[in-house]
């Protein structure tokens, strides 16, 4: 699936999802922060009446501005007029609730959400309305955990640092086996992969975020610690998640480039900058992408969400697509027998 960021003068996402369906996506996610983005909800409807995408919905529809109700009425509705094809990843809100300065959730207010949620989205029989298409993005253990066992179905944002992604989906698997874990993967097909600091500086604070929040599940040293909670801190929530675009690009939008400052409010490509990079954004060839691909999903992944709000990844979205798709044909099976914990460092 591609996760589009669409802003009040971007293309319209019907389109854009045009375009994904014939790069070799299956399905579209829409970003739900309303003073940053068009409703995603709304949008839905409209992909799923115009298109023939396999799956579309909200990523990440957030717990910490919309009460699980109105979640859960927005989802059975959809799957009514759209049977099978109404899809939703959900979580604490991170623009959504910071733009508007409401603190998230604390993990257990988050996990009675959650809770609230699946019940509200079970039939008369107990059964699930929406089997293996609700998710829960988690990025660090406790919440891995608690989403695996609070909503059946993870999506992982943790990365593409091989032995962490193998962990995490180990972890989401650890009580129920038969946990559905998708990833969330940022990647941008380049020709030089030494243009991956300007592409990757929007995003760097917000995967610095994660990090910060979860050092040890991360693999960073005492050293390091301060430093990438410093990059979290300049992270603009005003512009979170926002491309930027040349005069020329037609695709994404027409908001400006400005090149005196990323979003991330890093100037250069320092030691934190490049240890984020590496460890959260696939910026790369074509060929060099599906090889990472492939071994992300041998994990055992059952799906990628790739991030649409890297600067260029509309302009080279069939080159995406098909590295995706190449990626992931040529994944294998996990080893069942397996004990390796991967390395942190």
């Amino acid at each position: 699936m591609l996760n589009l960021a669409r802003r009040w003068s971007d293309s319209e996402p019907v389109a854009v999802t045009q375009r994904a369906l014939s790069a070799g996506f299956d399905g579209i996610g829409l970003v739900d922060s309303p003073r940053l983005f068009r409703d995603g909800w709304v949008e839905t409807g409209r992909v799923l009446a115009s298109t023939d995408a396999a799956l579309a919905g909200p990523v990440v529809a957030s717990l910490g501005l919309r009460h699980p109700t109105t979640v859960a009425g927005a989802l059975r509705t959809l799957e009514q007029h759209h049977p099978g094809r109404a899809f939703t990843v959900v979580g604490r809100g991170e623009s959504s609730v910071a733009n508007e300065g409401i603190t998230a959730p604390t993990l257990a207010e988050y996990r009675m959400t959650m809770r609230s949620l699946r019940e509200l989205l079970r039939d008369e029989r107990g059964h699930d309305r929406l089997p293996g298409r609700l998710l829960g993005a988690a990025s660090g253990p406790r919440t891995v955990t608690a989403t695996a066992a609070e909503l059946g179905g993870v999506l992982l944002d943790v990365g593409v640092d091989q032995a962490t992604v193998a962990r995490a989906v180990r972890l989401a698997r650890e009580t129920e086996p038969t946990t559905r874990v998708w990833l969330f993967v940022r990647a941008l097909v380049v020709d030089d992969p030494r243009s991956a600091a300007a592409a990757a500086a929007p995003l760097l604070g917000s995967c610095a975020m994660r990090m910060a929040n979860a050092p040890d599940w991360f693999g960073l040293a005492d050293d390091q610690v301060a430093a990438v909670r410093r990059l979290a801190e300049a992270h603009d929530y005003r512009r979170h998640g926002a491309q930027q675009h040349t005069a020329t690009d037609t695709h994404g939008g027409d908001h400006p480039r400005d090149d005196s400052r990323d979003d991330s409010g890093v100037e250069d490509d320092d030691d934190v900058s490049r240890l984020v990079r590496r460890r959260f954004l696939l910026i790369d060839t074509a060929p060099a992408i599906a090889d990472t691909v492939a071994g992300l999903a041998s994990a055992g992944i059952d799906g990628i969400i790739v991030a649409g709000a890297l600067p260029g990844v509309l302009d080279r979205l069939e080159a995406l697509g098909s590295a995706m798709r190449a990626g992931l044909a040529r994944r294998t099976p996990p080893d069942p027998t397996s004990t390796e914990r991967g390395d942190l460092a």
